[in-house]
């Protein structure tokens, strides 16, 4: 079994929701475990980036084991450099997340989806 990545962009092409769930099927050091923590980091890494630079009040976070999720919320009321901002910061684990899928692909399986609304 491996972890799951499900990527919602809105309309405007933004991540809107992402969600992250399953511990790779394993269960000890050297089987794989690392692309789990691995996975986790990046994750909760960009929800504190996004902290930083957007604020809680735009983010819903979820957390439990073997699940993070992290959704952008108000989108409406963010103001043009508050989105630039959250686009480099979840382009930036994108681009992380991406890598890591492309070196393990057995221990992680990932999917995007484009819904309308924001």
């Amino acid at each position: 079994m491996a972890s799951f990545v499900h990527i919602v962009y809105n309309s405007n092409s933004i991540m809107k929701c992402i969600t992250v769930e399953g511990h790779a099927g394993i269960k000890k050091s050297g089987e794989g475990y690392e692309v789990c923590i691995a996975l986790s980091v990046l994750t909760q890494a960009m929800y504190k980036a996004l902290l930083s630079t957007i604020g809680k009040k735009f983010l819903q976070y979820k957390k439990d084991d073997g699940l993070l999720s992290l959704e952008l919320i108000n989108f409406d009321k963010l103001d043009t450099d508050k989105i630039k901002e959250y686009e480099l910061v979840s382009n930036g684990y994108l681009i992380g997340i991406k890598s890591l899928i492309k070196e393990y692909p057995d221990f992680i399986k990932y999917k995007e989806e484009y819904k309308n609304g924001t």
